[in-house]
């Protein structure tokens, strides 16, 4: 697997470096007034190239260009543009066998193993190449640098493929904590039965939400007579209508609402920039859908209905105020309880 940053970071140093070769094989040009044509040609072609390199870095296209031919195409061009320079630097060809391995060193830690010795050899077929050539030096001193060369390519190719590995293996280690540090947050702030939040995360949220969100909605739901239905058909039973209705809550909200088990067979429903009408639609809206959901369990038919209290606040409401609303909801929802059931009550908050 590509690390990212790695490869963003190499990709940097590859093309400053390529920048700070056209300048100095410029100077060179300039104050060694070795106006060769090929030389001249291959230095305007160069800047061009680089100049490009350059815009597709800034605009986040770099890969297309570090894609063509393989994957070698810079490799050649960097490899054609020394090569041909090296031609016309007579006594200062030595000069070309650090600048070659400082091309293998960052082309290979910027590309995979293969491609990296494969860029070493091509680098050293180019020196070698414009060594005997021009005679600059013996031929065996240019093979031995050559050797120089081939030894280094694949030395750093196995230094980036260990590089490669910790990066790899760094990658896993923090996509493993990630996930689990997003699975004890799940665990912490999510019911595992509903699948809504759980009471701590539900007075989180409404913390949030009440100091910013105006107006605001709290509904509280109760399952009615839920321990007849743990006492007549056992708790399974019970917990397979828990689950039942929390999906039916679920289904009434919108991305913005925070529905919660509040705690036992009562749930929490908060609507954040939600006046009067609307949050007693919604809660008279998930009561009907309750009554009428055809609740199976064990090849046996229930009832169930739901009660709720439902609090509307019109202002921005500090922690004091915010444990005085869920209070008010709580006593709308006994009012409903103690009416008859199966009901909603609605109060503005006070």
């Amino acid at each position: 697997m590509e690390n990212t940053q790695k490869d963003h970071i190499f990709t940097e140093i590859y093309i400053g470096i390529h920048s700070v070769m056209v300048l100095m094989v410029l100077v060179y040009y300039i104050f060694s007034q070795s106006y060769q044509w090929l030389m001249t040609l291959m230095l305007i072609f160069y800047g061009i190239y680089v100049g490009f390199e350059l815009y597709l870095f800034a605009t986040r296209q770099i890969l297309t260009l570090e894609s063509m031919l393989g994957g070698y195409f810079q490799s050649m061009i960097d490899i054609l543009f020394i090569s041909i320079c090296g031609s016309y630097l007579d006594n200062y060809y030595f000069t070309a066998l650090p600048i070659f391995c400082t091309f293998i060193l960052i082309a290979s830690l910027a590309n995979y193993r293969t491609k990296s010795i494969i860029h070493g050899l091509f680098s050293t077929l180019g020196y070698l190449w414009v060594g005997i050539l021009n005679g600059y030096f013996p031929l065996g001193v240019v093979l031995f640098q050559g050797a120089i060369l081939v030894g280094f390519s694949f030395f750093v190719g196995e230094l980036n493929q260990l590089i490669s590995d910790v990066y790899r293996r760094n990658h896993y280690a923090m996509e493993e904590i990630e996930y689990k540090n997003q699975l004890l947050e799940y665990r912490a702030t999510t019911d595992f039965l509903t699948d809504l939040s759980n009471h701590q995360a539900f007075y989180q949220s409404l913390e949030i939400i009440a100091e910013k969100h105006a107006p605001i909605t709290l509904i509280l739901f109760d399952i009615d007579d839920f321990k007849a239905v743990n006492d007549i058909y056992g708790h399974l039973s019970g917990d397979y209508v828990i689950r039942e209705v929390s999906q039916i809550i679920k289904k009434q909200l919108r991305a913005a609402d925070i529905g919660a088990r509040y705690g036992g067979e009562e749930f929490a429903v908060l609507l954040p920039g939600t006046g009067e009408p609307f949050g007693q639609k919604i809660a008279e809206r998930i009561c009907i859908s309750v009554a009428e959901y055809p609740f199976e369990f064990d090849h046996q038919q229930m009832r169930i209905t739901l009660s709720a209290g439902v609090c509307h606040s019109t202002m921005a409401l500090n922690r004091g105020e915010q444990t005085m609303l869920v209070d008010q909801a709580d006593e709308l929802l006994y009012y409903s309880k103690r009416n008859g059931k199966n009901r909603v009550t609605c109060a503005q908050f006070k």
